[in-house]
């Protein structure tokens, strides 16, 4: 689907083969989910990017449910993520939410952004303020409406939060990427930059009249490159110019205004972390299911996460959701400078353990095949091949504490 991986590809010295032979690849890569029989499948040294068990915070309804049982036991370690309701199952105590009055925002209406739980890019996307506008878009969604508890279509209803940072008057959020290494133990590596994603139009308190305006409420880039106001960075030696920033830029921005950037990271790492532990039993147990300790290592599957962020005001970062299979989209210089350089890492993680490679070589060859389903399905599934390199002790990745 990205050409960005065959950038990748070139890079490593890596060509494409076909799946004509399942047992001639090593890497399978799919922008889909993966089920468990396919993770059972995989022989001694084949890796896929994906766990089985990592929708349960790559789907929005799940990932509400998950950290709201640990913000339970946890209040205070687990209060990075807005007020969430599952729908239909919370609809009555979503619609509760407009009849009664929050004292310490009486000045300010309570506003609900409600998305599809298994949406992207801004679509079927809604901000509502009162229970006849929350019911007129669940009816739209499905996910609602007059028959308050009929089943329908999988929505969250999600607190908005109505007091961004802004840097110079326009929103934005932060998309951060993580690879998942290993899940018992589970290993976590960010990547140290990322992408600030900016709104077209001049941020306004949410109100009837701008309920609407995408440009001004939504940060996805689906919906604002769309915007006639939306602003390509050319320059490539630029991380902060356009509707979309580098992290790196970001944190000159801020430490040029005397904010702590280096805190909110640290605070951005902290949910990172606490959000996949609340998945991890999950994956754990569905690892050992399909591929028992006894004759498996534990490193069959990773995963690149993306992370949605967003800060408010007082430069508290919200989880706003988490995507399994995060665009690799390259446009311009600068995204595409950026991505094709951090891309390869997660398959340089990959290749350090050598040993599980040299027994599926053949004749002594020093061949890797990987293997990368296209998600439309509009052509074959393909694969690399490329030679091995041993990695040292020195560049081996340490592990992150869990």
């Amino acid at each position: 689907k990205y050409p960005l991986l065959r950038t990748v590809k070139s890079k490593l010295g890596w060509k494409e083969v076909y799946d004509d032979d399942p047992d001639a690849w090593n890497l399978y890569w799919t922008d889909t989910s993966i089920t468990a029989d396919r993770l059972m499948r995989l022989k001694p040294g084949q890796k896929i990017n994906h766990f089985v068990g990592m929708l349960e915070i790559c789907r929005k309804r799940s990932l509400a449910r998950n950290l709201a049982r640990l913000e339970v036991v946890y209040p205070h370690e687990f209060d990075f993520s807005p007020k969430t309701y599952n729908l239909p199952a919370q609809l009555e105590e979503f619609l509760e939410e407009f009849r009664t009055v929050d004292d310490a925002k009486k000045s300010r209406r309570k506003t609900f952004i409600l998305k599809p739980d298994a949406g992207c890019q801004g679509r079927g996307i809604s901000l509502v303020q009162d229970e006849r506008q929350a019911c007129k878009a669940l009816d739209s969604l499905g996910g609602g409406g007059e028959n308050v508890g009929r089943t329908r279509a999988p929505v969250v209803a999600q607190r908005y939060l109505d007091r961004p940072l802004l840097i110079d008057g326009y929103k934005f959020d932060l998309r951060v990427y993580a690879l998942v290494l290993c899940a018992d133990p589970l290993r976590i590596f960010l990547f140290d930059d990322g992408l600030a994603r900016f709104c077209t139009e001049k941020y306004e308190a949410p109100k009837s009249s701008n309920l609407k305006t995408a440009y001004m409420h939504l940060t996805n880039y689906a919906v604002n490159k769309k915007n006639d106001n939306f602003v390509f960075n050319e320059d490539g030696d630029s991380d902060a110019a356009g509707s979309k920033w580098t992290i790196h830029g970001l944190r000159q921005w801020m430490e040029d205004s005397n904010l702590d950037f280096n805190k909110i990271w640290a605070e951005v790492k902290d949910l990172i972390v606490k959000t996949v532990i609340s998945a991890q039993p999950a994956l754990a147990y569905n690892y050992k299911q399909a591929l028992p300790p006894e004759t498996n290592d534990g490193y069959s599957c990773f995963e690149i996460l993306g992370l949605d962020v967003m800060m408010d005001q007082d430069l508290k970062p919200w989880l706003i959701e988490v995507n399994h299979s995060p665009s690799f989209t390259t446009e311009k210089p600068r995204y595409s400078s950026k991505s094709s350089g951090s891309a390869p890492e997660p398959l340089r993680f990959r290749n350090y353990e050598i040993e599980d490679f040299k027994s599926v070589l053949k004749d002594g060859e020093n061949t890797l095949a990987i293997v990368v389903l296209n998600q439309r399905r509009t052509s074959p599934d393909i694969m690399f091949e490329g030679k091995l390199s041993v990695v040292s002790d020195e560049s081996i990745p340490p592990a992150v504490a869990s």
